[in-house]
C-alpha cells in the first residue's frame, strides 16, 4: 500500500507489500473489479499478515520470521494477525455495499460458509466473536477454525477469511505473539487451547474449497459486485 492508495506504510523496514496480481497471496485481488468477485484458494507458502492498523512488533515474533525467511504483510482490511500457510483455505469475497455496519456482513457470509463446512465435516460450526467460526469441544469452550476481516468503501465490501484445515498451531506459536486484542470467548487461552482444525473431522483442503465455492455462489451471488 502506498500514499497514492490512501495509506503510507509506517514500517517499510518490516512490512513487505503484497506482490499483487490475480493470484496474490493474501486474496486482495478480489478488490479488483476486473477480476472475479469470489476467490477460494490454498496458500502456496508461509506468510504472516497483520491487520491494517496493527503494530508488527506488538503482534509478531519478528526475529523468528526473519530467521525463517517468512514475509510479513499488512492487509488492506482490519482484523487481527494471522499466519497463512499450506493446509489452510482462504476465502475472498467482493460484495456490493448495500447495508450499514460490519456485523451484518459477517453474518451474511457465515450463512454461506457454515453450511459449506457442515457438508464436508458433518458438523455445523458455531458463530462466535467478530465473524469467527468455531467447533464445539467437549470441554465446553468453542475452538476457532475461521478468522475473518473486512474492508468497506462506499461501493464495496471486501471479506477475507482463513480456515484452518491442517494443524497450524505450531506456526502460530513460532511466529505470533499473544494478540493485543482478543474476542471475549477466547478467555485468555493460548493458541493450542483456542484453535482447532478441520482435519480433526477428516476434511481435506480441496474438498473444503469445492464446498465453499459452491455455497458462496449459491448464497451470495445476488450480493456480488461484478465489474
Amino acid at each position: 500500500m502506498s500514499a497514492a492508495g490512501g495509506f503510507e506504510e509506517p514500517r517499510p523496514d518490516l512490512i513487505l507489500p503484497n506482490p499483487g496480481g490475480p493470484a496474490d497471496p493474501l486474496g486482495e485481488s478480489a478488490l479488483d473489479s476486473a477480476l472475479p468477485w469470489l476467490r477460494v484458494f490454498e496458500p502456496r507458502d508461509v506468510r504472516v499478515v497483520i491487520g491494517r492498523h496493527q503494530d508488527p512488533e506488538r503482534e509478531v515474533l519478528v526475529e523468528a520470521c526473519r530467521a525463517d525467511g517468512v514475509p510479513i504483510h499488512r492487509r488492506v482490511a482490519g482484523g487481527g494477525t494471522v499466519v497463512l500457510a499450506p493446509g489452510m483455505a482462504v476465502v475472498a469475497v467482493r460484495l456490493a455495499n448495500t447495508r450499514t455496519g460490519t456485523t451484518c456482513w459477517f453474518d451474511l457470509i457465515n450463512q454461506a460458509l457454515a453450511p459449506a463446512v457442515e457438508a464436508v465435516a458433518g458438523e455445523r460450526p458455531l458463530c462466535r466473536g467478530h465473524g469467527d467460526l468455531c467447533l464445539a469441544h467437549p470441554d465446553g469452550h468453542a475452538r476457532k477454525i475461521l478468522g475473518a476481516s473486512q474492508r468497506q468503501t462506499a461501493r464495496l465490501v471486501l471479506y477475507l477469511g482463513v480456515f484452518l484445515v491442517a494443524d497450524a498451531v505450531p506456526l502460530m506459536e513460532r511466529y505470533l505473539r499473544p494478540p493485543s486484542r482478543e474476542p471475549d470467548y477466547r478467555g485468555g487461552r493460548d493458541h493450542r487451547a483456542f484453535c482447532t482444525h478441520l482435519g480433526t473431522r477428516g476434511v481435506a483442503v480441496p474438498d473444503l474449497i469445492a464446498s465453499l465455492e459452491r455455497e458462496c455462489r449459491q448464497r451470495l451471488a445476488d450480493q456480488a459486485l461484478i465489474g
